[in-house]
């Protein structure tokens, strides 16, 4: 069973509602990459696997768009350092398209998901508090700070400060938390900001106030009454965000926490250290998009959740090509394989295809897009996939151009040098019985025969690979290529045959 149905049952067969509430969510202060994406994709596996399962389930997306501004990521002007301390709603956009700061990063990211078929609810915490949504929660764990501090302290090295409390204010002059707060009782607070300002509120009224993290978690997790929401490995060390917002949630809040497993980080292969949109190391999922098919980028992050995943761009994605493709096939009853990868395939498919597509690899249209042009690329591909018995659909065909442009970007961008192809005319010298053997070659080529009985003759001419050797050199400088009846077809035969006589 995928690990997505396990949780999925655990959280049936544990909580047992008629709806429930599976809740991912980030902080938007910078790029939302790919690592971010593990977060949401995680929850979303779960949430088709209670749906599967017949019940009726909520997947919300919250954004904790109400945090502060912490510091100024790479990429953004270091004059926004002047903004630190406000929430991030009350930054203007960097690149002036936004309504803020947050808007910013949230929209390319809903946009990016959305071309992954994903469709939470979105919901904003900056308006979750400022319609008072979580008023009476603040005010539960305020009449309660002398606990909340016990059980952070548990955990601390050092007591927090006696005039600790488990709440943020925003000044209502200059917008930043740079504020000494104090807890009058009931919903009033006063607060005196270091720009100058200070102020008595009934935070009913005038709702500037957020709980701290931990807490701010924990409430969440009680007021959307969430069943399901995992978290990475850096919420999980012991004390950490992950315990301590699991006892808050039970001591102060009274509420059964959500199921949360952990999961590992995701890489760049190659890449040692975690992701962050601070340090500029971080790769997006658009662009993921121009070498990955939206289903594939799902695929790849239907892994087991205690495994870290390397995102390659290298000779492995034809590897993760191949997967899918096979898992596509194992869907459709076309090959055997495990239920596992089976199950994989529905988590990450986004159309519901009545037959199993008709595919070309990955690893033959980066051939195929180095030697035929684009305006001829579709008939090439029809006629070649009838050559071996497999008739095209014009489905079937978009799908294969929609591959040859990512397999085009790729070659253009990140192939390494021994999978590019560009046609020889260097000057060889070769014996005379190699000159005799392409005589017989030229032959060959020359018969009206398909490209699948072309690559039958040319291995019967030499029993061996002296024959591939050879082309190889002569039609492309290398040693070794693709499929050599397939290489001489994409080539073509009249260009072949005067590359070959010109030696």
């Amino acid at each position: 069973m995928h690990w997505a149905d396990n949780f999925a049952k655990q959280v049936v067969e544990s909580r047992n509602k008629e709806e429930y509430v599976v809740e991912s969510g980030i902080t938007p202060s910078g790029i939302v990459h790919i690592g971010n994406a593990r977060e949401i994709l995680t929850q979303y596996y779960v949430y088709l696997g209670i749906l599967k399962l017949g019940k009726k389930v909520k997947f919300q997306y919250i954004w904790d768009d109400f945090d502060r501004f912490r510091k100024v990521p790479k990429g953004i002007p270091a004059k926004f350092e002047k903004y630190i301390g406000r929430p991030l709603t009350k930054i203007p956009d960097p690149f002036g398209c936004h309504n803020s700061y947050a808007e910013h990063f949230e929209f390319k990211f809903m946009e990016e998901i959305l071309q992954l078929g994903i469709k939470p609810v979105y919901l904003s915490a900056s308006k979750l508090y400022e319609k008072g949504s979580f008023t009476e929660n603040i005010k539960l764990a305020l009449e309660k700070t002398e606990k909340i501090m016990k059980i952070l302290n548990k955990f601390r090295l050092e007591p927090l400060p006696e005039d600790w409390l488990p709440v943020n204010l925003y000044c209502e002059k200059c917008w930043k938390d740079c504020t000494k707060i104090k807890y009058l009782g009931d919903y009033k607070i006063s607060y005196k900001c270091d720009c100058g300002f200070e102020n008595e509120i009934d935070f009913r009224k005038t709702r500037i106030i957020k709980l701290k993290w931990r807490v701010d978690w924990a409430s969440r997790w009680a007021y959307f009454k969430v069943d399901f929401e995992s978290s990475g490995k850096e919420h999980k060390s012991r004390g950490g965000s992950w315990d301590t917002s699991v006892l808050i949630s039970k001591e102060i809040f009274d509420y059964k926490p959500p199921i949360g497993p952990m999961y590992e980080f995701i890489h760049l292969k190659g890449q040692k250290e975690k992701m962050s949109s601070s340090a500029g190391n971080i790769a997006t999922i658009s662009q993921l998009l121009k070498i990955f098919e939206p289903p594939i980028i799902r695929f790849l992050y239907t892994q087991r959740l205690n495994k870290t995943i390397f995102i390659p761009f290298d000779l492995d994605i034809y590897r993760i090509y191949n997967d899918f493709d096979k898992s596509e096939r194992i869907y459709f009853g076309l090959e055997k394989g495990s239920d596992e990868l089976k199950r994989k395939y529905e988590l990450s498919k986004i159309e519901d295809y009545e037959t199993c597509p008709k595919r070309i690899s990955f690893s033959e249209l980066t051939f195929l897009v180095q030697l035929i042009s684009e305006e001829k690329l579709r008939n090439y591909i029809k006629n070649l996939m009838k050559s071996r018995g497999i008739e095209m659909t014009n489905l079937d065909l978009d799908l294969s151009l929609e591959r040859a442009s990512r397999a085009k970007y790729w070659i253009e961008n990140y192939a390494p040098e021994e999978v590019k192809i560009k046609l020889s005319s260097e000057k060889i010298d070769l014996t005379e019985e190699q000159r005799e053997l392409l005589k017989k070659f030229i032959k060959i080529i020359k018969k009206p025969i398909s490209t699948e009985e072309l690559q039958k003759q040319i291995f019967e001419l030499s029993k061996g690979k002296e024959i591939f050797e050879l082309c190889y050199r002569v039609l492309i400088g290398k040693t070794h290529g693709p499929k050599l009846a397939m290489l001489i077809d994409a080539i073509g035969r009249e260009k072949v045959i005067e590359r070959l006589s010109s030696i």
